[in-house]
């Protein structure tokens, strides 16, 4: 069984895991059409023209080959925004990556790589326990958004902090969708299994500890009736 899991945390790290829930912010460096190029000035906007060579149904969101999101995770992020009073715009990305941000607003999932890490990886299947995780992800992923890690003002900030930050984030966000839906002990076994110590890559994302801690501070601070942003100091207990 050790055997096995070596394997696909293998496989998860050629294909980007080690790199965890990371904020991205790139360009596509394709040829690209006159309504590409109109994305690209808002990238806000998807273009309804496929990049060059990309199957039918693909088209570029903020800088990125996507295809239109799917359930779950529609309404998930859909549910975010309205709590959040927020505008994320979500997409399915057409090469098997982790989660992200990037920056127009967009956050992007792969179905093939989500269900790598949560049912082969992670062993999980039940969908009552997949949900609270799938919300922790994608309200880290909007943490980073709203946090602006993606902005020029926030570039000087180790990327650690900002990952915890996202964590944090994250905690406080399920504890205000509904306190009686999901407990903080439901994605514990998440951060554990996404912890730099775990996966044996250094993503400056923290430990599965530190993780869990962070995702824990922000439950207490939204159980306690504080801001979200209110810690003094990074999340996680780091230095």
């Amino acid at each position: 069984m050790a055997l096995a899991l070596a394997s696909v945390a293998t496989g998860a790290r050629a294909q980007g895991a080690d790199d965890d829930w990371e904020v991205v912010d790139r360009t596509i460096t394709t040829r690209q059409t006159p309504q590409d190029r109109a994305a690209a000035r808002n990238p806000q906007v998807a273009s309804a023209q496929p990049p060059n060579g990309a199957p039918a149904g693909t088209f570029i969101a903020c800088g990125e080959p996507a295809r239109p999101a799917q359930e779950p995770y529609k309404s998930i992020v859909a549910s975010l925004n309205q709590m959040w009073g927020t505008h994320a715009k979500v997409y399915e990305s057409v090469t098997p990556m982790s989660p992200h941000a990037s920056t127009g607003g967009c956050i992007f999932y792969n179905s093939e790589f989500q269900q790598m890490l949560t049912s082969r990886w992670m062993g999980i299947t039940d969908d009552d326990q997949l949900r609270p995780i799938l919300y922790a992800i994608y309200a880290h992923e909007l943490g980073h958004i709203i946090h602006g890690d993606l902005s020029a003002k926030r570039a000087n900030v180790p990327l650690e902090t900002k990952e915890l930050e996202a964590d944090r984030f994250a905690g406080y966000t399920l504890w205000r969708l509904n306190v009686k839906r999901f407990d903080a002990a439901d994605t514990e076994h998440y951060y554990q299994a996404v912890g730099d110590d775990f996966v044996g890559a250094h993503s400056s994302h923290g430990t599965g500890a530190q993780r869990t801690t962070a995702f824990q501070e922000g439950w207490d601070l939204a159980r306690t009736g504080a801001r979200e942003d209110s810690a003094q100091r990074p999340a996680g207990g780091l230095d």
